[in-house]
This record gives structure tokens, C-alpha cells and sequence, in this order.
């Protein structure tokens, strides 16, 4: 029977969230971009189906707009941002209840024009939340700005990052851990850093710059924690490399740069302690390196380069000792890190943009189309569960309060499994 990764056991995961603020949440909650300290994971949720009908569903709204960000979940509030179709030129941040989709609040603000990939949107980064405020990073043309709402909608405090350029637009997200709110600002100018700030007042703590080149980077920091207590946050670009950073310092506590030679997008994956970082372009995976080093530990050796069906834009899983990867052509590989060798490959879906995420072993994956596939996390390639959602998912989903929340191109939709009438 595969378990859930042993790097990453239930002790772990709740020292995870339990350090992303002061304030208490519960361990349930899905608090960032791919949950706990960004891995994608959670232990296995029985009232969760298989099955994905939307006729089922607990309940669904319609979007009425665009937007790429994975919605979060404290309590029974879930926070997600959309450009809506009616108001061009502005863009929302909304709370609804987990309970029955009703939306609680909803905060917009006008953006100036920037330049875009055709498939990113002004609302691509994702929100963070803990007990007491939500937090978002937007940009647009004339910069970048980090700002905190509390749980009503009522504004906190609103950070000016100066000046941001980009080819693509933006998509990094904001990560809370020990009590310290990260940003990766990477962009076009001279301006690009990792910084932390204070999630109470705004005021940024430290700043650590960052080298990039043409091929901005669109990570989100990736969570480790660490042995004797505390934490380290993986960042990575095209230019400067992989970075592991002392979250209350900014400190550099090792840099390995692989030299690649196209643009980051997928976040690191942690397996145990080896890591996997990849880059890719024009709708691919081009290059990828996998890392041994332990947490804590300052000693990085290069193990392998894989190079087939790698990700570009999908994160990938590491559970129990192998990484699980999607492409963007929606080709599923599981992967032994320790020797790089290929464990099975198999055609999963169409093409794919969406993160895969797990619950206990089963792995949920979603593509552009709207297809998804349930498979175990084993070293055997095993479908549970198949289907197609009316319209395509590009968006990761999200895992709280016993409910899968699935955002398409156009609804959010709840699912749990409820007893036959």
C-alpha cells in the first residue's frame, strides 16, 4: 500500500501550516498555491469522490470572468481572484462560503494595461490566507504592490514593490512561513528580488536580488522544513538558479545554478531529500535537474538530468520516495529520483496546464479540455477514476474542510461525497 510521501508525514504537515502564521488554522485548511508548503499533498480525505460529476456537485458558481489563480481556504471562507467579463480593466478579489458557494464579499480594483502571454491573465497569482488576513501581489503597468485584506474585506496595509516588467505577465504567489509573508518578484528590470515581510504592518524585512534575464521565472516558493525546527524556502529562476533562503533572513544558505537555458515556470518539487527543478518553452519541457540535498544541509549534488516528457507549466508530486510528473501534453511519468530512472510512463490527458495535487494516494489530474484522470501514486500505473468537466481546468485545485474545490474556465465547483437519498 503506497502511503502519503514519507518526507512530508502528518506531524510534518502540520508543523507546515502552523508556521505559516502566529495566528492558529487548522490543519486542514489550504492556506496557499498547492497547499501545505507548496507540495500539492494531503492525507487521504474519504468524503472526496472519485468520480467527478458536476451534476453531483455540492455546489457551483459561475465565474462570469477570467483568471488562472488556485483559490484558498481558511475555516469556511474560500478566497479566489477573477478579471470579471463586465468591468474590463479591473480585476476581483472574492470571498465566498465553502459551505454553499454564496459569495460573502468581493473587493475590485482598476489595473493599468501590461503586456500578456495569450494565456496568462491579470489574475494569475494566487492569494494566501491565514486566520487573520488575506494576501494578494498584483502588478500592471505602472508596478507591483502586496497588500492585506482582513477576513470582512476591510484593507490592512498595501505594499508599493516598484516598478515591474515582464513579456508574460506575472504568476508567482505569496507564501506565509514562520510568520513571514515571501514574495518572488522576478521581472525584466533591475528591480527583481525574494523578499520577506511582515504580514501584520506590510513593512518589508529584507530583500534578497535576484539575476534574471528575458526568461522571467513564474515560481512560487517551494517549503521545507527543517530538522531542529524552522524552515528553508526553495526559489529558483533562469538566471541566478536554485536558491535555498532563510525565510526570516533572506539569508542564502545554498545556491546551485544548473545553467539552463529556457524559462522556469513549474515550482520545486521536493522528494524526500532530493529536489526537482525544470524549465521549458514554446509549450514543453526543455531541461530539468534533479538535486540531492537534505534539509538544512548546505552539501547539493547533482544526480540526474531527465529529459523526456518533462514539465513546463504543471508542478509535479514527490510521494513516497518517487516523483509524479504531468507534462504539458498531459503524459504522466513516475520517476525513482535516487537513480533517475523511469518507473512508467503513460498517457494521462490532453494538454495540460494545471498543477496535479494528491489525496492520500490517489492523484488528481485536470487538462485544458476539461478531461481528468484519478490514478494511484504507485509504482504501477493504475487508473481509479476518469471523466470530463463541461469546460477546461487550468487552475490547481484545492483541498479543505473534507471538499475538493475545482476552478474551470467558467465556474467553481464543490465536490464531496454525500450519502444516495
Amino acid at each position: 500500500m503506497v502511503t502519503l510521501m514519507n518526507h512530508i508525514p502528518r506531524t510534518l504537515l502540520a508543523i507546515v501550516v502552523a508556521t505559516s502564521s502566529p495566528a492558529l488554522v487548522q490543519a486542514d485548511d489550504w492556506l496557499r498555491f498547492r497547499g501545505a508548503g507548496g507540495h500539492g499533498v494531503c492525507e487521504k480525505v474519504a468524503s472526496i469522490p472519485l468520480q467527478l460529476d458536476e451534476a453531483k456537485a455540492l455546489w457551483q458558481i459561475p465565474l462570469k470572468g477570467t483568471g488562472q489563480s488556485a483559490p484558498v481556504i481558511v475555516g469556511k471562507k474560500l478566497f479566489y481572484t477573477v478579471s470579471p467579463e463586465e468591468k474590463p480593466g479591473t480585476r476581483a478579489l472574492v470571498c465566498v462560503s465553502t459551505e454553499d458557494g454564496k459569495e460573502i464579499w468581493r473587493k475590485s480594483e482598476a489595473f493599468a494595461n501590461y503586456k500578456l502571454h495569450q494565456f496568462n491573465s491579470p489574475t494569475s497569482s494566487s492569494p494566501t490566507v491565514d486566520a487573520e488576513r488575506v494576501y494578494l501581489w498584483w502588478n500592471d503597468g505602472d508596478g507591483a504592490e502586496v497588500f492585506a485584506l482582513g477576513h470582512a474585506g476591510e484593507p490592512v496595509w498595501k505594499q508599493d514593490l516598484g516598478p515591474f516588467e515582464s513579456a508574460h505577465g506575472s504568476g508567482s504567489s505569496l507564501v506565509l512561513v514562520d510568520g513571514v509573508l515571501l514574495v518572488q518578484k522576478v521581472n525584466l528590470n533591475e528591480s527583481s528580488f525574494v523578499g520577506g515581510l511582515d504580514p501584520a504592518t506590510g513593512k518589508v524585512l529584507w530583500r534578497t536580488p535576484i539575476r534574471e534575464t528575458a526568461k522571467t521565472s513564474y515560481v512560487s516558493p517551494l517549503i521545507r522544513a527543517l530538522p531542529g525546527g524552522g524552515s528553508e524556502a526553495i526559489v529558483a529562476s533562469t538566471e541566478e538558479g536554485i536558491l535555498a533562503l532563510d525565510p526570516k533572513s533572506g539569508e542564502v544558505r545554498w545556491k546551485f545554478n544548473p545553467a539552463f537555458e529556457h524559462r522556469i515556470v513549474a515550482s520545486p518539487v521536493a522528494c524526500g531529500d532530493h529536489l526537482f527543478v525544470c524549465a521549458g518553452g514554446g509549450g514543453g519541457g526543455k531541461d530539468s535537474v534533479v538535486l540531492e540535498v537534505a534539509p538544512g544541509s548546505k552539501q547539493v549534488i547533482e544526480r540526474h538530468r531527465l529529459t523526456k516528457t518533462i514539465p513546463y507549466v504543471p508542478t509535479g508530486l514527490g510521494i513516497d520516495g518517487k516523483l509524479f510528473l504531468v507534462s504539458d501534453g498531459g503524459v504522466a511519468t513516475c520517476v525513482d529520483p535516487a537513480s533517475g530512472e523511469l518507473v512508467w510512463r503513460s498517457r494521462l490527458v490532453g494538454k495540460c496546464f494545471a498543477s496535479p495535487i494528491a489525496i492520500g494516494d490517489r492523484i488528481y489530474a485536470f487538462g485544458r479540455d476539461g478531461d481528468y484522470k484519478v490514478y494511484r501514486a504507485a509504482d504501477t500505473f493504475e487508473v481509479l477514476a476518469e471523466g470530463e468537466l463541461s469546460a477546461g481546468v487550468n487552475t490547481t485545485p484545492a483541498v479543505a474542510d473534507g471538499k475538493l474545490f475545482v476552478r474551470t474556465d467558467e465556474k467553481l465547483l464543490c465536490f464531496v461525497e454525500r450519502p444516495e437519498a
